[in-house]
């Protein structure tokens, strides 16, 4: 297959887990030009951003549970499939502003038995591609039993959610 090709498809892999090194000198894997999180209909959150997780560099691309059952925490491993989360790709829309600076450094720090803080410009953006809200900090559920998902609304403390 033509290097080119490719590239296309692993760019198009949501986790991150398929990545690539040049060795003829094409292009690279670059930054988005806006920070984006996609709120998966009865899944994950999908990141394109430069990220960090949890301290470490994890490139551009992360997929992150936000069902509370994965075994690899703070990432999806598909448990959402197992336990049949049900939760909708398409959150309301809420009142904001086009932000100022829409890429850059994008921090994600998962709170022990507590959300996702996410620190860094963001869009959030439905499963069909309709921003929710801009924010520049954000506390993301990843226990799966919040009522304004994908929003925290301090559920994890209720049901008890146990993660590092």
């Amino acid at each position: 297959m033509a290097a080119e090709p490719l590239v296309d498809v692993l760019l198009n892999c949501p986790t991150g887990a398929l990545s690539f090194t040049r060795k003829d000198g094409g292009r690279a894997e670059a930054a988005p030009p806006v920070n984006q999180v996609r709120v998966r209909e009865n899944g994950p959150y999908a990141f394109h951003a430069p990220l960090t997780v949890a301290g470490e560099d994890t490139g551009f691309r992360a997929t992150l549970c936000r069902c509370g059952a994965s075994r690899h925490k703070p990432f999806c491993d598909g448990s959402h499939k197992d336990i049949g989360f049900a939760a909708t790709g398409e959150p309301e829309s809420r009142d904001s502003v086009p932000l100022g600076t829409r890429a850059g450094p994008l921090e994600i720090a998962p709170q022990p038995n507590g959300p996702l803080v996410v620190h860094g410009p963001l869009e959030i953006v439905s499963g069909t591609g309709r921003t929710i809200n801009r924010v520049v900090d954000a506390r993301l559920c990843r226990c799966g039993h919040s009522e304004s998902k994908p929003f925290c609304d301090g559920s994890h403390a209720r049901v008890g959610f146990v993660a590092p």
